[in-house]
């Protein structure tokens, strides 16, 4: 059977978006996924990161995964998880850009059929972390991709059928439980058995 590859890409300030994404790039490679691990271009991130005690704990760390400069990487991965903070009920903006910058291979239906997950952080769960997720999929579906939504069997934390979500709190200094993470690998199992069986079919 072929190895599934899956490309894991974040953007993240305070640290909580990428400790997500480092929670899949583990869990997913202990599956078997090849996986390419990203961090998306923030202009601003340098002083941003510096603001707050909670970013300036992980920014080194951070700073020492590869940018993800063009979406190129990404066309030949079988799936993709994307991560975001959420910005006022939304994406961040070099998340939007990302997005953005899929508008020729959407014309091309470049990544129709291929696997998508979202996942989000927020400081309280009245923080529009499942309408940030939304925006994931819609990006996904508009792509002609095949939303991995959550179900409930997922185990560890009650998590939307958008994505697994993050609560961060008011200082974005709550960190992943054993809970939130428990989720996060229950979650990577159930959709690596959906692609690696399609992977298998190649």
């Amino acid at each position: 059977m072929s190895r599934p590859k899956i490309a894991v890409v974040f953007h993240s300030v305070c640290a909580n978006t990428y400790l997500m994404a480092r929670e899949y790039r583990d869990a997913l490679e202990g599956l078997g996924a090849w996986v390419e691990f990203y961090r998306l271009p923030d202009p601003n991130y340098a002083v941003t990161a510096d603001a707050f005690p909670a970013s300036r704990e992980y920014k080194e760390e951070i700073l020492r995964v590869e940018l993800l400069r063009s979406p190129a990487p990404v066309l030949d991965c079988d799936a993709l998880f994307l991560g975001s903070p959420t910005y006022f009920g939304n994406v961040s903006a070099p998340v939007k850009a990302f997005m953005d910058s899929f508008v020729d291979y959407w014309v091309e239906a470049r990544l129709a059929g291929k696997f998508f997950g979202g996942f989000a952080s927020a400081g309280t769960p009245q923080g529009g972390a499942d309408i940030c997720l939304q925006a994931l999929c819609h990006f996904a579906m508009h792509m002609g991709m095949c939303i991995l939504s959550v179900p409930s069997t997922v185990s560890g934390t009650v998590q939307p059928a958008y994505g697994v979500v993050h609560w961060s709190g008011d200082n974005s200094d709550h960190r992943l439980e054993e809970g939130e993470k428990e989720a996060i690998r229950s979650y990577c199992a159930y959709a690596m058995g959906i692609i690696a069986g399609k992977v298998g079919e190649k």
